[in-house]
């Protein structure tokens, strides 16, 4: 059974006794005050790779021929990318004489791709198998003529049952 590490205590606990990333004993009781001593004998977490690859992304509420074993939290992820002068420029040029901009088309692909791969890493770190309901918020901010673009991206994680095979 996977373990997942509690956000109020620093232990890991089995799977099933961690909802939102707190385990039942803090979330009924309240994380345990540690001390100097305590912390300096308590080993230190392992470190996980996360790979996220297999982590299911979908702007829906569900998964078609998967049902939700539970919620295991909300999820998000952020991204900030500078415009430099010369795309600013281009993307000027483009609004004068009209047609598809592709430097900013490439800045929002960029933006959009890392913030659903920071969805996955989240997601995968929290034990998930999946994050529905994403939703992608874009905003830019001009400053002094060089613009930031900025991406957000939030979804529920949540956990499928196993799949079961027909008979």
């Amino acid at each position: 059974m996977a373990q997942l590490l509690c956000k109020e205590c620093g232990k890991y606990k089995p799977e099933k006794e961690v909802q939102l990333s707190i385990c039942d004993d803090c979330f009924k009781y309240g994380a345990p005050r540690k001390t100097q001593q305590s912390a300096a004998l308590q080993p230190a977490a392992p470190t996980v790779s996360v790979d996220a690859d297999h982590i299911i992304l979908t702007t829906s509420i569900d998964i078609p021929n998967r049902s939700i074993e539970r919620v295991v939290s909300i999820v998000a992820a952020e991204a900030a990318l500078g415009m430099n002068v010369f795309r600013d420029i281009a993307n000027n040029w483009r609004d004068f004489v009209g047609g598809r901009s592709n430097s900013a088309q490439k800045s929002l692909k960029e933006a959009r791709t890392a913030c659903l791969d920071e969805l996955r890493r989240e997601a995968s770190a929290l034990g998930a198998d999946a994050v529905i309901a994403v939703d992608l918020d874009y905003n830019e901010l001009t400053t002094g003529g060089a613009g930031i673009l900025f991406v957000a991206a939030t979804g529920t994680a949540v956990k499928l049952a196993p799949l079961v095979p027909d008979p």
